[in-house]
């Protein structure tokens, strides 16, 4: 077999099974591969391009994986700190919801509009509050103390919203397993 058919025959038994629906830029951002983000973006890979079952850009999905160095990597590419994916959520409120303290005050950091709402008002202190009901990582049931003081203590005007029936019935729970919970949020709280 000539040298070009076997590195071809190679090259094409490597890529069996490697397959994947979402477009390298994301793979890489979940990854953490923070060298390969830069250049997939000069390639031409769009860092605001949503994709994947819950329409995701390629900076939820690093949260997502809670990859901070691709959420920076991705950040310093232009990628939009307050892009939306296909429901409304931004990229604050999904960190905010997985309690991921670090990547919230990066994004805040970066400029991201931690008054953004949802259609029924929620915003990212709600979903600090509330949690995440997420397969992968639930936190429904978490107290997220320090991401929640952290959005208080940086955009002090900021108050939970949303949907009364929901924001009762969660907050109910946690009001009694989270200790300093109300105190923390204080008047913020409907």
């Amino acid at each position: 077999m000539p040298r070009i058919g076997l590195l071809t025959l190679t090259l094409l038994l490597a890529s069996c099974g490697s397959h994947t629906s979402q477009p390298s830029l994301i793979q890489a951002a979940r990854e953490g591969r923070v060298d390969l983000i830069p250049a997939l973006v000069k390639q031409g890979a769009d860092p605001n391009l949503r994709a994947g079952v819950n329409g995701w850009t390629p900076l939820m999905h690093a949260i997502h994986k809670n990859q901070k160095g691709s959420v920076n990597a991705l950040l310093d590419a232009r990628a939009d700190v307050n892009g939306r994916s296909t429901d409304g959520s931004t990229a604050l409120m999904m960190a905010a919801g997985y309690g991921y303290t670090d990547i919230v005050n990066l994004l805040l950091d970066r400029g991201a509009d931690a008054h953004a709402q949802l259609s029924d008002g929620m915003n990212a202190l709600t979903f600090a509050v509330l949690g995440a009901p997420d397969i992968d990582r639930f936190t429904a049931v978490d107290c997220q103390g320090p991401t929640i003081k952290a959005l208080i203590e940086r955009v002090p005007d900021l108050q939970v919203r949303g949907s009364a029936r929901v924001l009762r019935a969660v907050a109910a729970a946690k009001l009694k397993s989270c200790a300093g919970f109300a105190q923390l949020l204080g008047t913020r709280y409907p």
